[in-house]
């Protein structure tokens, strides 16, 4: 008789488990097709009002002697934030305006380097005027674009292709190492490391036929990502959300603190009046701080970055050659060395996106791995002609957790790139004309001042 109540029981739950994950289909399936329908006509009508923007190709030739850090790059990624903004919830989620980006460029043709910005049209007085400010020098020219050199298709039998994208190590909160670091040590102009020698040590190296297109997006934001910083700040202090205190804690606290006054009078020796009034005592602080010194450098950098004007940004690269020279490994890996001196152990650093990387993730037994990076060779190099800029609307975030985190297959269905926000320190650290001490012999430089700045503008 045991037996039977057990397996009735076993039954009953059984059922009961069974009726509440149909209960929670009901809840789910609507939301996922809300999801897909929001996503979808995002998408749509985003596309056709890209469609409808004028953008134009500008080349910048840096004057041949530049003595400035990238502080001057710092400041012209100041000056274009002031797009930011005009589109308000209507825009962005029913009509599809999204927020205005620029494509920072760098290149190289078979050794020769170039640098470029796409912008929309009405912007090109807006960086001529900031780039003129910071370089006065500097040739600014509207130019064709590059990308028609090669055929739109690629892959092909003629030419292979490889490309990806970067993203975090860690959350955004988190800086990368800047030019101010590389800088510290350096006392004069011989000793300034400039990081852009290592990336273009490789541009100036390319064999005929081959290229190399790096692409920066930089879409200028509002403080939003500073809440996140600040509660990973918040955590790191070890801060809980006020609570009103009761009064068996009141009592807790007070037993503690003279626990602390007693511990800090055998140490140091004498006891300050009044533990509470004299918290902000340096010996005191010493004394009683739990974090480690790699722990307190940790919140002052992400306090230091939440100083500066910050920007989602999208870095990818694409290599192509002739098959009968491509060597995708060797380049692949010279570039990843080249971002990943901007890394740090303890604070952030750059990865490659692995959902948008050949040969990258696991290859499960029915996944036929020669499609796979075939189709993510296609993607990526699509992506860099387009200039694709990752764009959700509104009500992606709130569904991320319940969707995409736990169901990791929908991301093939929607977006990949995974934007990063960078403050324009940062910014100019990874993009920013080479310094006189970097030889880059294939590089166009304007031998003499070909055009006189914009009047009345600060130049630094």
């Amino acid at each position: 008789m045991s037996d039977i109540l057990k397996i009735v029981f076993i039954i009953v739950i059984f059922l009961l488990i069974a009726k509440f994950f149909a209960f929670l289909l009901w809840i789910l399936v609507p939301w996922f097709l809300i999801l897909m329908a929001t996503s979808l006509w995002y998408r749509y009508t985003r596309n056709k009002i890209e469609q409808k923007k004028k953008w134009i190709l500008l080349e910048l030739i840096p004057p041949r002697d530049i003595v400035k850090t990238p502080y001057g790059m710092e400041q012209f990624f100041s000056g274009i934030h002031g797009v930011v903004g005009g589109k308000n919830w209507l825009d962005r989620n029913i009509k599809g305006s999204v927020f205005d980006y620029f494509s920072l460029e760098m290149i190289s043709q078979s050794g020769s380097i170039h640098f470029y910005v796409r912008t929309l049209e009405e912007f090109r007085d807006l960086v001529e005027a900031h780039i003129y400010g910071q370089y006065p020098e500097t040739e600014i020219r509207q130019t064709a674009d590059y990308i028609n050199s090669v055929p739109e298709k690629l892959p092909n039998e003629n030419y292979d292709v490889f490309g990806t994208e970067f993203i975090f190590l860690k959350e955004n909160a988190y800086p990368i190492r800047t030019y101010v670091e590389f800088e510290k040590d350096a006392a004069i102009e011989e000793k300034r490391v400039d990081p852009m020698a290592s990336l273009l040590e490789i541009f100036g190296k390319l064999k005929n036929g081959e290229q190399i297109w790096v692409q920066t997006l930089v879409k200028p934001t509002f403080d939003n990502w500073k809440k996140e910083a600040e509660e990973i700040r918040n955590k790191l202090f070890k801060r809980d959300k006020e609570k009103k205190e009761g009064l068996i804690k009141k009592e807790m606290v007070a037993w503690k603190d003279a626990t602390r006054t007693v511990a800090r009078q055998v140490i140091i020796g004498d006891i300050l009046e009044g533990s509470s009034e004299n918290k902000d005592d340096p010996r005191w602080k010493s004394l009683l701080d739990p974090r480690t010194v790699q722990e307190k450098d940790v919140i002052t950098a992400i306090e230091d970055k939440m100083t500066k004007l910050g920007s989602e940004v999208i870095i990818r690269y694409v290599y192509l050659a002739p098959r009968d020279i491509y060597r995708a490994d060797e380049i692949r890996k010279a570039i990843m060395g080249y971002y990943k001196q901007f890394n740090t152990q303890h604070l952030n650093g750059f990865q490659n996106n692995s959902r948008l990387t050949p040969g990258a993730g696991v290859d499960y037994w029915f996944e036929f791995k020669t499609l796979r990076n075939m189709y993510r060779r296609k993607e990526v190099f699509t992506n860099y002609r387009t200039r694709f800029f990752a764009q959700h609307s509104d009500v992606i975030p709130w569904l991320k957790p319940v969707f995409f985190e736990r169901l990791p297959i929908l991301n093939w269905l929607f977006i990949r790139s995974k934007p990063m926000v960078l403050n324009i320190e940062e910014l100019a650290s990874v993009f920013h004309f080479p310094a006189v001490t970097v030889k880059a012999p294939l590089t166009p430089k304007v031998e003499s001042s070909r055009r006189e700045p914009p009047i009345g503008l600060p130049i630094k």
